[in-house]
């Protein structure tokens, strides 16, 4: 999450307050009680490159390549070692579907700020509450506008963003081998496999954008509450063969101990950093009464 303050004279109203407040960081979908030494736990917080999620997603499917052609009738025929990398699975989905959460959720908050600030400044322009003392009503008035012009571009350019991890939400919702161990562990396949892209996409053109997102989270939601079903079955059927939490929650990490994927920073983390500061920069024009 990021905060940006107004430059100067443009606090007005607001104090010291920050700028487009957003909420707190807030804990990961998966909770923190992750292994220190999980290679994929180190992964939650970033989006990691196309190429290498499908690359990783295909050596996958070619290590279970074999399980794939078996069908188990309960959770209790399945091997041991064959649970464990389900685990695994599950929990490298659950981990990448997280970060859809986040782009999503992250886009929210940033237009939900920018439309609080927008009311702020029409509130002033229509003399409900008054102008910062420094400030004329030509230069609130060019603030409204510069910023619900901001906000219009980091519509489109947000939406791209959150329907580029949303296509990989899909990827995993459709998967074959998610979908087999789904129903392995669980007696049924993913309740949204199949239900096609337009599903798994936002319009920011809609009416109703958090509308929108908000069904979109919903989605996204799903399919990290089945991971999490699955692992729980999984954990409590391990246990009663006398396995503890430790002897198979680092397996996945254990497993790709040498497959360390090219990590990057996430791409909605960067976009609400550029709009933000390109924002702040032409605030301070007009709070100079500089004319671009």
């Amino acid at each position: 999450m990021f905060v940006s303050n107004l430059p100067g004279s443009l606090q007005g109203a607001w104090g010291n307050a920050p700028f487009l407040q957003v909420n707190s960081p807030k804990i990961g979908i998966l909770g923190q009680n992750t292994p220190a030494q999980d290679v994929l736990g180190r992964m939650s917080e970033n989006l990691m490159d196309v190429r290498q999620q499908t690359s990783l997603q295909d050596r996958v499917e070619l290590k279970f390549s074999g399980v794939l052609d078996t069908e188990y009738s309960a959770l209790s025929e399945v091997p041991t070692e064959t649970l464990k990398c389900f685990a695994g699975l599950l929990d490298a989905y659950a981990r990448f579907n997280s970060m859809t959460e986040h782009a999503l959720t992250e886009y929210r908050d940033q237009l939900t700020a920018f439309d609080q600030t927008i009311q702020e400044y029409q509130d002033m322009l229509d003399g409900k509450t008054a102008l910062p003392e420094d400030m004329t009503t030509e230069q609130v008035q060019a603030m409204l506008d510069l910023v619900k012009e901001t906000r219009a571009q980091f519509l489109q350019d947000g939406g791209k963003e959150v329907n580029r991890r949303l296509a990989f939400s899909n990827s995993y919702a459709d998967d074959r081998l998610f979908n087999h161990v789904a129903s392995a562990v669980l007696g049924e396949s993913f309740e949204n496999a199949g239900k096609g892209a337009d599903f798994w996409r936002i319009d920011p053109n809609a009416e109703d954008i958090y509308g929108e997102i908000d069904r979109a989270l919903g989605a996204v939601d799903s399919l990290t509450q089945t991971c999490r079903q699955g692992l729980g079955a999984i954990a409590t059927e391990l246990k009663r063969r006398g396995y503890d939490d430790s002897d198979f929650m680092h397996y996945y990490s254990q497993w790709y101990q040498s497959e360390k994927p090219q990590l990057l920073c996430s791409d909605m983390n960067a976009l609400v950093e550029r709009t933000l500061a390109d924002l702040r920069e032409k605030s301070l024009a007009i709070s100079e009464g500089i004319d671009d």
